[in-house]
């Protein structure tokens, strides 16, 4: 039996110095049913949109919790994932003169969903849905994907004989798609935003934490000052943390100082790419 998987992709802090992109993907035969779910939470939360970028305030924060909530229930039920790439535009592979930001994330793009197919059973199809902020040669993408997707191992078996595996995933489709009307894309923004915000805030987090408790022992050791942006963010962190502890969804957090996943097996899986030779270089304008 043919299993078919939907792929909804965006990405966050596009002008800082650690950037992301995520990808929301999921069995095909669920799809009305997330989307139906996804609306539902946006309408009750009186917000046509979610965006990372806008959360500021209770409404957004109480929003990005719930959908959290209803995802941990879709890991599992609906073999849904949640993979996010992050990477340092300080590091020795972007940190060079020209850099061409759009050519790198077609190549990060690449690196996190030929990965993320990977992890799923051999000979999958996917339909792939980025989010249309980021123009880019989508097809010369998709080609090189479907390149690695179509690639079979040979195994040397004295049991069995000598036999071919079946080719990694095939794509049907990739098509851009407008966030604003497309509820799972905005699944993938969240992490997305949440991923980054992790890794450039967590010495605020920890000192945020740590005065939260001396508080409730009514004492402190310094007053830590917030922004209402940064409260709420926080407030979605800390909460995010406590489920993925209790949930045992193998997502660390104060071991990187940042979100992160040691086994990518998992289903949300935190990645921070390391450049991996001395060639690896961001392509160049």
């Amino acid at each position: 039996m043919e299993m078919n998987y939907f792929a909804y992709s965006d990405e966050s802090y596009v002008k800082d110095r650690f950037r992301s992109i995520a990808t929301f993907s999921f069995r095909a035969e669920y799809h009305a049913r997330l989307d139906a779910m996804l609306i539902d939470i946006l309408n009750g939360s009186n917000i046509s949109e979610f965006k990372w970028h806008k959360l500021k305030d209770a409404k957004y924060r109480f929003c990005a919790i719930k959908i959290l909530d209803e995802l941990y229930n879709c890991l599992h039920k609906m073999d849904a994932r949640v993979d996010v790439l992050i990477w340092d535009t300080y590091d020795s592979r972007h940190n060079v003169q020209g850099r061409d930001d759009v050519a790198n994330y077609g190549r990060m793009y690449f690196h996190l969903h030929s990965q993320m197919m990977r992890r799923r059973p051999k000979g999958a199809q996917w339909y792939l849905y980025p989010d249309e902020y980021v123009q880019l040669d989508w097809g010369t993408v998709s080609q090189c994907l479907e390149m690695v997707g179509r690639r079979q191992q040979y195994i040397e078996s004295p049991l069995l004989g000598d036999f071919l595996t079946d080719a990694y995933y095939g794509i049907r489709e990739l098509k851009l798609v407008e966030s604003s009307k497309t509820p799972c894309c905005q699944v993938a923004d969240l992490f997305a935003g949440l991923s980054v915000f992790s890794k450039m805030q967590y010495d605020l987090y920890e000192k945020w934490i740590k005065t939260g408790i001396a508080s409730l022992q009514l004492f402190a050791d310094e007053d830590i000052a917030t922004t209402n942006r940064e409260e709420n963010r926080l407030i979605v962190l800390k909460e995010f943390n406590l489920e993925c502890k209790k949930r045992k969804l193998g997502v660390s957090l104060k071991s990187h100082r940042c979100l992160s996943t040691p086994n990518p097996d998992y289903p949300l899986n935190f990645w921070h790419y390391k450049p991996q030779h001395a060639l690896d270089r961001a392509p160049q304008k």
